[in-house]
């Protein structure tokens, strides 16, 4: 069943050397565009400094995902929108402005329409995506009519003009080159309308668009392979061009015999570099020497912080604008799936009026124009007015196109409508899930299998934000318990969980119908600069916030600290590369969905770290009652991973505790048999206790509580020989 998809890189999660390595200019999206609609009905690609955006119409993202693979493997950074409803938002928000560097910024707007314009010249724009796009302009225009949220908004021309001042020159007493035409004509603009500048030269590939524009403001046009004749003598330059400039891009500037990179050493005046380019077009090198001030993008979007605090307050108006137009084009989305039978239905109408009036105008004798003009008004009028509630009736009932006795198929017998054809599912299915990278890519893999099983079903994710996406992991089932409730109100029809996750108490009404086969149980170790644990250097700072993790890690190396963190995957390598840890621990499991396995720097056989409980598995609630849903996700359970994780359960039950102690335990069956290892440690981890036992898989309650106990019985008796010794002492 096709939906629109999407998959995104932009300046939320991607530092700036990273975008550059995926910037597409307009020949090369035209390409994308060409090579993508081989795989999809329609596609939409927005290219822009800040973004990437790749928009389709198809049965999944992963032929998007595929084409970005080419360009190396940065799954870390990319943003996957695998429904319809998750993409239309991602892309009304970007229409808004809520998601550029600059909140509410204006500019998004045009270059959605340029994109637009691009994808329509390729002939990669169908009628869902065209659609959509001028639905999501709409939006844009909305909010920024609607609210403050663009009166403050630092435009990329406002902050050269900001940084220009800022660091004291007056334009009247300053020459100024400017590399590029496209963007780079509105930042002129400003700054030429709030002062004289005393020498202008503009730089281009294109040296006609480069003339037209330096006649326009006064200026000297020059080509691009000439601006090391000129870099010397300005004192500022602002680079914005996406074309290949190589300016002042020597790897290594101090030994440089090149003109372009040895004026910086020997210019008796400091120097101003603006970067708007993406790809850069100065080296950033080019930060460490006196007497020069660089900026690029990743500068200019913490310099536009002061900005986003003045429109904070119109942030949830234009969210909750968004919100509206998503539900609009949502209905509309949903709506165009009956458009055959509305058609069909207005056309039959239409055929049935114009025979009924050759028949009736005939019999009526010499009638003047205006009265055969008022009889076909009249004719007209009773048209709409009869049809007006049939109408609105079928548009209700293409909701439902998924019920297994269609009520869209009653319609079309009632109104001798057969002969249209349109695709109707056999069911719908609403899948919720959280809204990280991580739990959209592992929901989106569970739907897949499970269109194997049933490949007639509709499956339509809906993200639910909870307690521990908003930071707050202290709640019972912070990452859980919203979906939770989503599933006993029926706002979904099933859950897609990370098992671990899963609170022990059971939820009544709801059950766990299916366990996925696990995933490799091991944790891994990303390090800041590339070592392995035991290579870190002495009292290395690792990051993690599990209990197990850390008394465990003390175990292998006394030495080490153990550091809290919390947060998605992006957001914990971005602490531990600012400088706050030295390496992270991570899940096997969740990394290598992702496909980002080869960031691993070091991986942990299960003996070293013993798993946190039902790591590597995916659980997948339902409400507990009959019915095709349960059915469904019943063909999706793999036993063997159930009983283990079950057993592992079973073990964290019988301890009393929850994801937040220091326990830990892997079971695996094998030949109807199970072996189970647990560890059980006091909170400081001063005393830890390991073992095992096995037995008959169907024993697994009775194996894992008699472990439990064991160990539980262990700890206590160590615990009271430590006191013991300690007030010997």
């Amino acid at each position: 069943m096709d939906k629109i998809v999407g998959i995104e890189l932009s300046h939320r999660f991607a530092p700036i050397d990273i975008r550059e390595q995926m910037a597409l200019n307009d020949e090369q999206t035209m390409q994308a565009l060409a090579d993508l609609k081989k795989n999809y009905s329609e596609v939409f690609i927005i290219a822009t400094c800040n973004r990437l955006s790749l928009y389709a119409f198809g049965e999944n993202y992963y032929g998007l995902e595929d084409y970005l693979k080419r360009f190396g493997n940065f799954s870390q950074y990319l943003t996957v929108l695998p429904d319809t409803e998750i993409a239309i938002k991602n892309l009304f928000s970007t229409a808004a402005g809520l998601e550029s560097q600059a909140i509410g910024e204006h500019q998004i707007v045009g270059q959605i329409r340029a994109a637009l314009t691009l994808a329509r010249k390729m002939k990669t724009i169908g009628p869902m995506l065209d659609e959509m796009i001028r639905h999501a302009v709409h939006t844009g225009k909305r909010v920024r009519l609607e609210t403050n949220i663009g009166r403050h908004s630092a435009s990329l021309a406002t902050v050269g003009f900001e940084l220009i001042e800022q660091h004291g020159y007056k334009l009247e007493d300053s020459s100024l080159l400017v590399v590029g035409t496209g963007n780079m004509a509105n930042l002129v603009a400003t700054i030429l309308d709030r002062a004289k500048i005393k020498k202008l030269y503009i730089a281009s590939h294109n040296l006609d668009r480069a003339t037209e524009m330096a006649n326009e403001w006064g200026g000297e046009a020059i080509e691009i392979n000439q601006l090391f004749r000129y870099i010397s003598q300005v004192d500022i330059i602002i680079g914005g061009t996406q074309g290949e400039v190589n300016l002042l891009s020597e790897a290594a500037l101090t030994d440089s015999k090149c003109t372009r990179a040895q004026f910086a050493f020997k210019a008796s005046e400091p120097k101003l570099l603006i970067d708007f380019g993406l790809p850069r077009n100065f080296n950033p090198g080019l930060k460490t020497l006196e007497g020069l001030s660089l900026y690029d993008l990743d500068d200019i979007k913490k310099m536009t912080f002061e900005s986003l605090l003045k429109r904070h307050d119109e942030i949830p108006k234009a969210t909750e604008i968004v919100e509206d137009e998503v539900q609009k084009f949502t209905s509309w989305y949903y709506n165009r799936k009956a458009s055959p039978v509305l058609e069909a239905y207005w056309h039959s109408l239409q055929e049935t009026k114009e025979s009924e009036l050759s028949w009736l105008l005939p019999k009526m004798g010499d009638l003047t124009a205006a009265q055969i003009e008022l009889l076909e008004k009249f004719s007209h009028r009773m048209v709409r007015k009869i049809s007006k509630r049939p109408m609105e009736v079928i548009h209700e009932l293409s909701y439902n196109m998924h019920e297994q006795d269609n009520p869209i198929n009653t319609v079309k017998k009632v109104f001798g409508l057969e002969d249209v054809d349109i695709k109707v599912p056999k069911r719908r299915v609403i899948v919720g899930t959280r809204g990280s990278k991580l739990a959209l890519t592992q929901t989106h893999q569970v739907i897949e299998t499970l269109k194997k099983f049933e490949p007639d079903f509709e499956f339509v994710t809906k993200v639910i934000r909870t307690n521990g996406d908003d930071g707050d992991i202290e709640v019972m089932g912070a990452f859980t318990s919203a979906i939770q409730r989503a599933l006993v109100t029926g706002t979904v029809d099933m859950a897609v969980h990370s098992f671990k996750d899963l609170p022990i108490e059971n939820v009544t009404g709801l059950k766990l119908a299916a366990i996925s086969e696990r995933a490799d149980v091991r944790d891994i170790l990303i390090s800041k600069n590339g070592e392995k644990f035991f290579d870190l250097p002495h009292g290395a700072i690792i990051g993690t916030g599990s209990l197990r993790r850390q008394i465990q890690l003390k175990e292998l190396r006394p030495d080490i600290q153990t550091k809290f963190i919390q947060g998605n995957l992006d957001t914990r390598i971005k602490k531990m590369m600012e400088g706050d840890y030295d390496a992270i621990i991570l899940a096997y499991s969740g990394i290598n969905r992702l496909g980002m396995i080869d960031i691993a720097n070091d991986i942990f056989t299960a003996q070293d770290l013993l798993p946190a409980v039902a790591q590597g598995a995916l659980a997948l609630e339902v409400r507990d009652e009959s019915g095709f849903v349960m059915d469904l996700v019943k063909q999706f359970n793999h036993k063997p991973t159930q009983i283990a994780t079950f057993a592992e359960r079973e073990f964290l039950i019988a301890l009393g505790g929850g994801c937040n102690y220091p326990i830990a335990a892997y079971a695996v069956v094998k030949n109807d048999e199970l072996l189970i290892q647990g560890l059980f440690a006091s909170d400081d981890g001063s005393i830890v206790c390991i073992g095992e036992k096995g037995g008959q898989a169907t024993d697994y309650i009775n194996i894992a509580q008699s472990l439990a106990f064991q160990l539980k019985a262990e700890l206590e008796e160590k615990t009271k020989l430590a006191i013991s010794e300690s007030s010997a002492k």
